[in-house]
């Protein structure tokens, strides 16, 4: 039973769930509703949470606490969050259940290593940028990280609040394709799209070097989970 943890926001967890499904299609050849495995999904209406991440820490860890700790009651085998940001409070979310939560930001840093990337580009909320969650894991193993600057952070701010509005544009590919320009000029080998909205904005296509989606990568993972 895989527990999903969503809500931050809906069209990215919609995207999320519908990811799932078409990897079970295509990957474990799933055809019939017995061949997918059980999914919980908990749409958490997340307060203190905007398009630049967490605004009242406190407030947030206090839901996503008990948003996992409802997944588990509902029989969650593991789980997994339909968000990056929210990983910086991991560490409370996993000692408050006894299933495990499986990290989004650890199998994306997992797959730079197994695919050889030795520098990447971080697109990320504005909170995920100015932790560092990605680029003290990253930066742990050797890896070399380039993340947005104020200006190019602020237009990553204004992409992720279209999506979450349903009103992403060719505007906002066109800002998006050109941090990822810059960064790759930096020396970026590789692009992380480390918030969970971005991929509903952002494709392979708008990216001359290759585009790692953290949504695919833990769906991936969870789904070899469910079928082992």
């Amino acid at each position: 039973m895989i527990g999903i943890l969503g809500g931050m926001g809906p069209e990215a967890s919609a995207y999320f769930y519908n990811l799932l499904i078409k990897l079970a299609h295509t990957k474990y050849g799933a055809v019939q509703d017995t061949d997918f495995p059980p999914v919980f999904i908990y749409n958490l209406t997340l307060h203190g949470f905007d398009e630049t991440g967490i605004v009242n820490e406190l407030l947030v860890e206090k839901q996503l606490v008990e948003g996992v700790r409802k997944l588990e009651s509902a029989g969650s085998n593991f789980i997994i969050i339909a968000c990056n940001t929210v990983h910086t409070l991991y560490d409370s979310m996993q000692d408050s259940v006894n299933v495990p939560i499986i990290s989004i930001i650890d199998e994306t840093v997992a797959e730079v290593k197994r695919k050889g990337f030795k520098s990447v580009g971080i697109l990320s909320s504005e909170s995920t940028n100015t932790t560092g969650l990605y680029r003290n894991k990253l930066e742990a193993e050797g890896i070399v990280v380039f993340s947005a600057d104020s200006r190019q952070q602020g237009e990553l701010n204004q992409i992720i609040l279209h999506v979450m509005a349903g009103q992403q544009s060719a505007l906002d590919k066109k800002m998006a394709s050109t941090v990822i320009s810059e960064l790759t000029e930096r020396g970026a080998e590789a692009i992380i799209l480390g918030c969970t909205e971005l991929p509903l904005a952002i494709e392979q296509s708008d990216s001359r070097v290759p585009v790692l989606n953290s949504n695919e990568i833990i769906v991936d993972r969870a789904l070899a989970i469910a079928f082992s």
